[in-house]
C-alpha cells in the first residue's frame, strides 16, 4: 500500500483533513504539527516524519519528529501496518507508536515481522475537547503570563511533569525549545505568595489550541490552583478566536481527568502509546 511522504507542511494539512471526522482532538495533534512547522521550519538536520495513505477506502496519518513514537491517531489498521513498512526503512530503532489501539496494534505487529522487537504499553491516553468553560471554584491567587525570569522554575517543573508522567520528552530538547515558548507567551503562571502551578498552550493552527504540559508541584497540590489556572487560560483562549481546545490526559490519573471534567473539556477518543523493546532472551 503506497505511503506518500509529505515535505509540504500546506500539502499534508491537505492530505490530513479527513482525519478530523475521525475525532477533532485526535486530528488536531496533526494539523496543529503542520501549521507549527509552517510558523518555526524545522532546524537543519531534524528529522521530521509526514505522511499519509489513501487507498479506496483505507486512510491513514502519521507524524514524528526528531526521536519521539511516532504518532497514527484514528488511521486505519490496514494504514498503519503500511506506515510501519515505511518507517523500518530508515528508522529501525523507533522508540514506539500512539494510536487507537486497532491503529497501534498493527502496526506494532508489522513492526515486530519487521524488526523483531516487541510492544510494551507505556501508557494509556485520553483526548479531550472544549468549546465552553464552566464555571469553577476560583483558588485563591491570580494567574499571569510567564515571563523569561520564569524559564528555569518551568524547565525544572517540565522535567518533573514528563518524569512522573513517564514521557519519552529528552531534557535537551525541553531545554532547547521551552525558552521559545515563553518568548511567544504560551506559558501562564498561577501565582499566590509565589510560583504553585503552570500551564502551557499551543496555538499554532488558526482554529484551535492544543493547552499542555499542565503542573502542580507535589506541595502545592489539592488546593484548585491547575483547575483555576487551566479555567482561565481556556477562557483567554476562546476569547481570542479559538474555536476548540484540545488536551490529552493519562487515563490512569483520575485526578486530572476529573479536574478537566469539570471545566468543561468532554472526553473524545482513546490512544495507547507502545514501547518498542528488544525480545526478552
Amino acid at each position: 500500500m503506497p505511503v506518500t511522504r509529505h515535505f509540504d507542511p500546506d500539502a499534508f494539512l491537505a492530505a490530513a483533513a479527513p482525519m478530523a471526522a475521525r475525532g477533532e482532538a485526535s486530528a488536531s495533534f496533526f494539523t496543529g504539527w503542520a501549521h507549527a512547522m509552517k510558523r518555526t521550519p524545522p532546524a537543519a538536520g531534524e528529522r521530521v516524519y509526514l505522511a499519509t495513505v489513501r487507498d479506496g477506502a483505507t486512510y491513514g496519518v502519521a507524524i514524528r519528529r526528531d526521536d519521539g513514537p511516532v504518532i497514527i491517531g484514528q488511521s486505519d489498521a490496514t494504514a498503519a501496518a503500511a506506515f510501519a513498512d515505511d518507517l523500518a526503512q530508515d528508522e529501525p530503532g523507533l522508540q514506539g507508536v500512539v494510536g487507537a489501539l486497532p491503529a497501534a496494534k498493527a502496526f506494532a505487529r508489522r513492526w515486530h515481522e519487521l524488526t523483531g522487537r516487541t510492544r510494551r504499553l507505556r501508557v494509556r491516553l485520553r483526548q479531550h475537547a472544549l468549546a465552553v468553560v464552566n464555571e469553577v471554584p476560583a483558588a485563591p491567587g491570580a494567574p499571569r503570563i510567564a515571563t523569561e525570569a520564569d524559564t528555569e522554575w518551568l524547565l525544572e517543573g517540565q522535567c518533573a511533569f514528563v518524569a512522573e508522567v513517564g514521557l519519552p520528552d529528552p531534557h535537551e530538547r525541553m531545554r532547547a525549545l521551552l525558552p521559545k515558548r515563553v518568548l511567544r507567551g504560551e506559558y501562564r503562571i498561577w501565582d499566590y505568595d509565589g510560583r504553585v502551578a503552570f500551564a502551557g498552550f499551543s496555538d499554532a493552527a488558526p482554529d484551535f489550541a492544543r493547552i499542555a504540559p499542565v503542573y502542580t508541584p507535589p506541595e502545592c497540590r489539592g488546593r484548585g490552583y491547575a483547575t483555576s489556572l487551566v479555567a482561565r487560560m481556556a477562557s483567554e483562549l476562546l476569547a481570542r478566536g479559538k474555536q476548540r481546545l484540545f488536551l490529552t490526559t493519562d487515563i490512569a490519573n483520575p485526578t486530572s481527568n476529573a479536574i478537566y471534567a469539570r471545566i468543561g473539556f468532554l472526553a473524545e477518543n482513546d490512544d495507547w502509546h507502545f514501547d518498542f523493546v528488544a525480545p526478552v532472551e
